[in-house]
């Protein structure tokens, strides 16, 4: 048999080896999970109402092992979270899908707004609303000097949760009826039907009527009109009567109201409700028309304007009266209403106005401001939209043509003027007066004429007495008539002051006339004396 010999240092130097401790490789980790709830402070809701809930998400974090903060941080936060609402078996209605909500570390996230509707018939009580979440967390981190790295794996997770919504004992309002006969342009009574559709009494309720549109108005001219009921009982309907008005330019259509309740609950809280929303419609306004419209306006003179005023529909209308405006100083009637009475649609009514047309007056087309105030079948006074005809104001006119027939008179001396007055218009004048205006040197003792009538195209004589002063000279002068008159409808209208032109001349001194006669006479009687004592030889 052979025999192997090891040697001895081959022995000792494996002993020492052996001896040595080998090291040990270190490994730790850190484990926990994410603890999620979901919470909603703010969920009091009322039947027909939609509203937002506001959903929290907390994060309490669970942790079975320690170690450092951001591998702590790794296990607890639930990463990628989404979060969904639903209706469950309650009649609450959830508007609002899934939700990407991120990571949640430990801590609360949120508001998160989730839309709900609670329909008008939910009985009132507390209701659990299911809340679906899903997140990933990494339930374990291995660290250490025997590992590369931290190490970690993520696991899905899948939750079902809940929330509860709480439907209050309250006072619920809605819009019943809503009716008016206000028409587009006037005003009138509008009335809005309310029901407490609640399971409370509200009291001292208040309800707030509205428009966003500002061609409707409430009392005189107000945005907004409140009425007060006081104890409202559930299931109560309430009418408030308003005054409402529909704009002239506001068409025939439905206009937004919105209404709103103020009122104490049980506990003694003030409360509004929220918003009630209706709509109204005008009535079709009530229109004129002025026809068959004639005048006789001319500046400086009274005149007439006369026509018809139809009403043109929808209803009828009493007490009707035009009224006449005006926005000309220079053009003024004399009474400013003209009564109509009754009008029936298409029925007409008949209308004069006596106007003055100052003497300074332009001779223009001039515009009527002329409306219609009336009752309407609710016996509300209201006023038409303006009417605005126009009719001529004619230049003044041109009466009489006056022309002297003697106008020559000498220094120191009484005469007769004569002219002659024709009336150049077509419209017969009475009671024609003229008076002679005079300044020195001429003078006048009866200064006043008188012509009873003066047809169209009449001509007629007038004398005054003319004085000429003894220190009057020789000149082209002028005196003025001033001529009243009245009108076939008895109205007295000032003529012009006319100008009539007068000549004073030098007079033959009597004298010297008398004695040229004289001498003249002197002559033929001797010249006649001796003819004939010749020839009676």
């Amino acid at each position: 048999m052979t025999t192997f010999r090891v040697p001895l240092g081959l022995v000792l130097l494996l002993v020492v080896v052996a001896a040595v401790p080998v090291p040990i490789t270190a490994i730790e980790n850190v484990t926990g999970s994410p603890d999620v709830s979901v919470q909603s402070p703010d969920n009091e809701f009322v039947p027909g109402q939609e509203a937002s809930l506001p959903v929290y998400v907390s994060n309490e974090g669970s942790l079975q092992s320690s170690g450092p903060a951001e591998y702590v941080a790794r296990v607890t936060t639930a990463r990628a979270l989404t979060l969904q609402v639903r209706s469950g078996d309650t009649p609450i209605e959830v508007n609002t899908a899934r939700y990407p909500v991120g990571n949640v570390p430990e801590g609360t996230t949120g508001p998160i707004p989730v839309s709900i509707t609670v329909p008008e018939d939910t009985p009132p009580g507390t209701y659990r609303l299911p809340v679906r979440v899903r997140y990933s967390y990494a339930p374990k981190v291995e660290y250490g000097s025997g590992t590369d790295g931290p190490e970690y794996r993520y696991v899905d997770l899948a939750r079902t949760l809940s929330l509860s919504v709480v439907v209050e004992d309250r006072p619920q309002f809605q819009v019943v009826n809503v009716s008016s006969t206000a028409r587009v342009g006037s005003y009138g009574p509008l009335s809005m039907t309310v029901r407490n559709t609640g399971t409370e009494a509200a009291r001292d309720a208040t309800l707030q009527l509205s428009s966003p549109d500002d061609e409707v108005t409430f009392g005189t001219g107000a945005a907004k009109s409140e009425a007060y009921s006081g104890v409202w009982g559930p299931g109560e309907n309430r009418t408030f009567q308003f005054r409402a008005r529909f704009a002239p330019d506001a068409q025939q259509r439905e206009y937004p109201l919105r209404a709103s309740v103020s009122y104490t609950d049980p506990d003694g809280i003030q409360r509004t409700s929220p918003p009630l929303t209706a709509g109204v419609t005008p009535r079709e306004e009530v229109t004129f028309a002025v026809e068959n419209l004639t005048s006789t306006l001319y500046v400086g003179e009274p005149g007439t304007i006369s026509g018809s005023v139809r009403n043109t529909g929808p209803a009828p209308v009493d007490n009707a009266v035009l009224v006449y405006r005006s926005s000309n100083p220079n053009v003024v009637p004399v009474d400013t209403e003209s009564a109509l009475g009754r009008l029936e649609p298409g029925e007409r009514s008949d209308f004069t106005f006596e106007v003055d047309v100052a003497a300074d007056a332009t001779a223009t087309d001039r515009q009527l401001n002329l409306s219609v105030r009336y009752r309407d079948a609710q016996n509300n006074r209201q006023v038409s939209d303006e009417l605005e005809p126009t009719v001529p104001v004619l230049p003044e006119r041109d009466w009489l043509a006056v022309t002297p027939q003697n106008a020559t008179f000498g220094i120191d001396t009484d005469n007769r003027l004569t002219v002659r007055v024709r009336n150049r218009e077509n419209m017969t004048l009475s009671d024609v007066r003229a008076r002679l205006e005079t300044e020195p040197p001429f003078s006048s003792e009866a200064r006043t004429a008188y012509v009873q009538r003066l047809d169209p195209g009449d001509t007629e004589t007038l004398a005054f007495a003319v004085t000429v002063s003894e220190d009057a000279v020789p000149t082209r002068s002028s005196v003025s008539v001033n001529v009243t008159a009245e009108r076939p409808d008895g109205k007295e209208i000032v003529l012009d002051s006319y100008v009539v032109p007068v000549t004073v001349v030098e007079e033959t001194s009597a004298s010297d006339t008398t004695l040229l006669a004289a001498g003249v006479l002197v002559v033929v009687l001797v010249l006649g004396a001796g003819w004939w004592w010749l020839n009676r030889r």
